[in-house]
């Protein structure tokens, strides 16, 4: 064989397994426990929604959890982490990503209007939007997840987890965006956040 060809054909990159969503299903029975049939999560502080969320995003999530980087020791025995394969990861991530709430209920991709001043809220998003986008909706194909539809309690734990040095924001440790956040100005960024589900548009 050509040389040169030889060369061009070990140069290709590995396709990964090609994602089974039925398998991803199956696997994400044990989640649904606490995040609820469709992944619509709860509008509690501890489950968040998990439906719609990017692939990219939630594999890294999920390796963190099973690193120790994010703390949660009843989600990892509850959701048998540490024994689940590479494969089935991304094809649980693949699932979530694929549910369309919508479609499903409308009811269930609702967001509570969380209370605050939107206004203020409005300004401190402004650190927000270039990743975050300014409608909140994310960049699925970078694995930036939507803000405007996850759970007001769920992300005022987050920034606070984010403030105590528990979870590390963007993937850099030495990020500060939320250090001279007070509490009331995480209830306006908060307030302005929520105002962007489709379901409190005005």
């Amino acid at each position: 064989m050509n040389r040169l060809l030889v060369t061009l054909l070990l140069s290709l990159p590995i396709l990964a397994h090609a994602v089974d969503l039925e398998n991803g299903k199956k696997q994400a029975r044990s989640c649904a426990l606490c995040h609820g049939h469709y992944g619509q999560g709860t509008p509690g502080p501890a489950s968040p929604r998990l439906a719609g969320t990017p692939a990219g995003y939630m594999i890294k999530q999920i390796e963190a959890y099973i690193k120790g980087e994010r703390i949660n020791p009843r989600m990892v025995v509850t959701s048998s982490l540490h024994s689940i394969s590479e494969d089935d990861i991304d094809d649980v991530a693949a699932y979530y990503e694929s549910v369309n709430l919508d479609r499903i209920n409308p009811v269930l991709n609702n967001i509570p209007l969380w209370p605050g001043d939107a206004a203020l809220g409005k300004e401190l998003y402004g650190e927000c939007k270039s990743c975050h986008r300014k409608s909140g909706m994310g960049k699925s194909r970078k694995g930036i997840p939507a803000l405007a539809l996850q759970y007001p309690r769920y992300l005022f734990r987050q920034i606070k987890m984010f403030q105590w040095d528990k979870r590390v924001h963007d993937d850099d440790p030495e990020d500060e965006i939320f250090d001279e956040l007070s509490d009331n100005d995480i209830e306006a960024l908060l307030a302005h956040i929520s105002s962007l589900a489709p379901n409190n548009k005005k």
